[in-house]
């Protein structure tokens, strides 16, 4: 019976060391932590055995070999460090190079998207513009089926407006201001404001309906056909990560890392959010 429980004993202190060998090991926080180094094979020792020298040879052959695998996949991990911006050379011809990899993407949006396997996206981002962050996030969405394209400005009563991205899938817009904030910048107070903001955007926007006829446009409307009306969300979209998605009055506040989820349950969750709806348009024979 004595031998038994040393035995167990024995088996749950191996584990505990497997357990925080790998919990402070150097690895991204992000990475799960790895319990399947030989413990498999540890369970399958039978505990109703005394403990005897060949028990004891089990244990010493199963502790190197955990040493070993523990040494493998501390060589897979070594590249798993902080990201650094200047490994991402921008050619002239408008493509992007990964330099440890010495890899060329053809975009933004396909290098990025590579390199999450590796980094986290909001390291990433750290590392490009305001303007390749919009980018990116266009290239998102047509990813995902949306109409969107960069930069609309309209002038409504004398004053300039600029909506960063716009998207469209079927009678729903979205209207995204894109914030490539620090966690220091993006406090809850200022994305609030701009929350705001742009849900008057969005409001200036319907007062005028050749401004809006020419974003219809702009988003593959087809002239021909029998307009009814649409609905505007405003969301802002944050680069550096937040806590938690914030609902400013019925305004999405989410970071890059959430908008998959996000567009995932965008029509199951949108009666939640607020919108304003646009009804009348005036449709360009040509748009300029």
């Amino acid at each position: 019976m004595d031998d038994t429980k040393n035995t167990k004993n024995l088996l749950e202190k191996l584990k505990k060391e497997l357990v925080l060998l790998y919990e402070y090991s150097e690895k991204p926080s992000r990475f799960p932590i790895e319990y399947h180094s030989g413990m498999e094979v540890l369970e399958d020792i039978n505990l109703s055995k005394s403990y005897n020298e060949k028990t004891t040879k089990r244990k010493e052959y199963w502790s190197k070999k955990d040493h070993k695998i523990e040494n493998q996949k501390r060589e897979m991990y070594k590249n798993f460090q902080k990201f650094q911006p200047h490994n991402i050379i921008r050619n002239k011809d408008k493509t992007y190079t990964y330099s440890p990899h010495e890899r060329t993407y053809s975009s933004l949006f396909q290098c990025i998207k590579d390199l999450t396997e590796k980094f986290s996206i909001e390291d990433l981002l750290t590392g490009f513009t305001w303007q390749e962050f919009e980018q990116f996030i266009t290239s998102a969405l047509d990813h995902y089926g949306y109409h969107a394209f960069r930069t609309f400005r309209y002038t409504v009563n004398k004053k300039r407006h600029e909506v960063d991205v716009i998207a469209r899938e079927r009678n729903d817009i979205l209207f995204i201001d894109a914030k490539r904030w620090n966690s220091k910048t993006a406090n809850e107070s200022a994305l609030i404001k701009a929350a705001q903001e742009q849900y008057l955007r969005a409001q200036k926007l319907v007062l005028n309906p050749k401004i809006a006829g020419q974003l219809l446009q702009k988003l593959h409307i087809p002239i021909n056909q029998k307009f009814k009306s649409c609905n505007i969300y405003s969301i802002i979209l944050v680069s550096s990560n937040l806590k938690e998605i914030i609902t400013a009055d019925g305004i999405p506040i989410l970071d890059f890392a959430r908008f998959n989820a996000f567009l995932n349950n965008f029509h199951s969750t949108k009666s939640n959010l607020k919108s304003v709806k646009l009804s009348k348009v005036i449709f360009q024979k040509k748009l300029l």
